[in-house]
């Protein structure tokens, strides 16, 4: 499927998600956005037909997504940065702010572990002192 295509189906929804995340009109919640297009990418790997695409057309739709971010949140912020914010302690403040379920949570450590390896701590550079995100 072309490039051009997944954007006429996800664009309606990625509105939606942007919409959503709208605290003004001028102002975003960029955490919420993140974990509402992790959990988007997820979706897709786990199940591409219920996402309206197949397994091939999963490189397309993460060029798509990573379009989107950098639209949002900035020019380098790719779905694997999206993850490995999400894993990190602002990351997890985040999460508990939005208030995010066990469940989903869950569901968005195993994806950073399969995008970042087996430990996605590591690759999120926490240190002693903290992460590169604080």
């Amino acid at each position: 499927m072309e490039i051009e295509e997944l954007r006429r189906r996800f664009d309606p929804a990625l509105k939606e998600i942007t919409e959503s995340c709208c605290i003004t009109e001028d102002f975003v919640d960029k955490d919420q956005f993140r974990v509402y297009l992790a959990t988007v990418w997820g979706n897709a790997v786990l199940e591409p037909e219920k996402s309206g695409i197949d397994e091939s057309d999963l490189s397309d739709l993460h060029d798509y997504l990573n379009e989107e971010s950098a639209k949002l949140l900035g020019t380098g912020e790719t779905i694997t940065e999206i993850y490995q914010y999400l894993v990190s302690k602002p990351g997890e403040d985040a999460m508990t702010r939005l208030n995010v379920a066990g469940q989903h949570r869950d569901f968005i450590h195993y994806f950073a572990r399969l995008i970042l390896g087996a430990n996605p701590l590591q690759n999120a550079n926490i240190t002693e002192t903290g992460t590169q995100y604080e």
